[in-house]
């Protein structure tokens, strides 16, 4: 068995394809790897998302396996859902939170088997296991055992047919399937985060570069492109979906996968991050309680934000900081003030995830403001910082509700 040092040495499982495509130095650094994050364009990557279909390494996603009589009680115990209601063959949303209620990681639950779970989300290996006692269940990391690959946008469906010669319409967003490319059997799963069509393949990791490959190739008719982690930033940000570490700070014991400041203040409840509707309070999971009390106050909504692009550049270039405008999308917290009577020169909340959209020739962030600021509409002022986290100046954004796309992942 390869060490950890050795596979990061290694890249993922999809590296020795990925990286023969790079026309760009732009690398992203995830966990202990590193993934392209602009391969040529990045407008040009969201558009095959938006409108072809685009490849996209996903293989550093944390992935816990939970295996075991009582792995079922266990993430019942633990996700905000209720899991009961997740069949085999099939993948659940959801998030888990601490007893004070706070988020300590959302992502995927998969059901592979009535007693084998696993959850790809922000790692959580440590407060799954304190969370454990009393149940005859064994946590894994198993993040190096498979590569990832998302095949995203409207013409994904068309991709898969032409590699493995079957039709994928049955597949229903959120059923896991199987198939084999390239003679390696792999599972299937209708799921994604760019809010478009498509599937997640759970490769073996030595089958990573000859499915790459076989997928490529077959896909040309249907105008199949490589995307960065850039590219899926946005398309993440255009869908109104939200990430750990870039729009909230896991409230758990384990260490961050992504290199971000760790502070108190960025701790969320499902509430606050709008996932409210994935509360189910007539089950029984831990921070029940709190997010329960949370649930009568008024507390913060999550809502996104309308930029003038070029008044940030203008606001950037004033202050010397013109090269980190809208680079990149800006993972931090930028305080956002209101001029009302009541709201004067204090911060009323904290807009996250500014990027600018192609898809909508705009600027664009996330916001997390009072309920009676965050109507559609609203005008508010948010304190621009450069990549220290130094303040470069104010900037007015209007409230606008999420997503900010028509969200077609579910359709067909």
């Amino acid at each position: 068995m390869q060490d950890k040092a050795e596979l990061a040495g290694n890249g993922t499982p999809f590296h020795a394809a990925t990286s023969a495509e790079m026309r760009t130095t732009w690398w992203y650094q995830w966990d202990k790897y590193i993934v392209p994050d602009v391969y040529t364009s990045m407008p040009q990557e969201l558009a095959a998302i938006r409108n072809a279909v685009a490849m996209i390494d996903m293989s550093p996603l944390p992935k816990m396996e939970l295996r075991g009589p009582d792995a079922h009680r266990l993430v019942d115990r633990l996700m905000t859902r209720d899991m009961t209601r997740l069949a085999v063959d099939h993948v659940m949303y959801a998030p888990w939170c601490n007893r004070d209620g706070l988020l300590v990681g959302d992502g995927l639950v998969f059901r592979l088997a009535d007693d084998w779970f696993i959850v790809s989300g922000e790692t959580s290996h440590a407060w799954f296991a304190s969370q454990a006692g009393g149940l005859q269940v064994t946590i894994r990391n198993a993040s190096d055992d498979y590569g990832i690959l998302s095949l995203q946008g409207p013409r994904a469906f068309d991709l898969m047919q032409a590699a493995t010669g079957r039709d994928w319409s049955g597949l229903k967003f959120s059923q896991i399937g199987r198939a084999a490319i390239a003679g390696h059997d792999i599972l299937v799963a209708r799921q994604g985060f760019t809010g478009e069509l498509g599937f997640e393949l759970w490769v073996p990791r030595a089958a990573g570069a000859a499915v790459w490959q076989e997928l490529q190739a077959v896909g040309q008719p249907f105008g199949v492109l490589p995307a960065g982690e850039y590219a899926v930033d946005v398309a993440r940000i255009e869908a109104g979906l939200i990430l750990v570490s870039a729009d909230y700070n896991g409230a758990g014991p384990d260490p961050r996968t992504a290199r971000v400041d760790v502070t108190d203040e960025l701790n969320i409840t499902p509430i606050e991050a709008g996932l409210g509707r994935l509360i189910d309070f007539g089950s029984d999971f831990v921070g029940k309680q709190a997010l329960q009390a949370a649930a009568a106050e008024p507390g913060r909504r999550f809502v996104g934000l309308h930029y003038d692009a070029s008044a940030i550049v203008t606001a950037a270039a004033e202050n010397s900081a013109c090269g980190t405008a809208l680079s990149r999308v800006y993972w931090g917290s930028m305080p956002i003030f209101h001029k009302g009577t009541s709201h004067a020169g204090k911060p009323v909340g904290r807009a996250s995830s500014l990027a600018f959209s192609p898809t909508l020739k705009r600027a664009i962030s996330f916001a997390f403001l009072p309920a009676e600021l965050s109507s559609p509409g609203t005008v508010v002022d948010v304190e621009l910082k450069d990549d220290e986290g130094a303040a470069i100046g104010r900037v007015p954004a209007t409230v606008v509700s999420l997503p900010f796309i028509e969200i077609r992942r579910s359709k067909g």
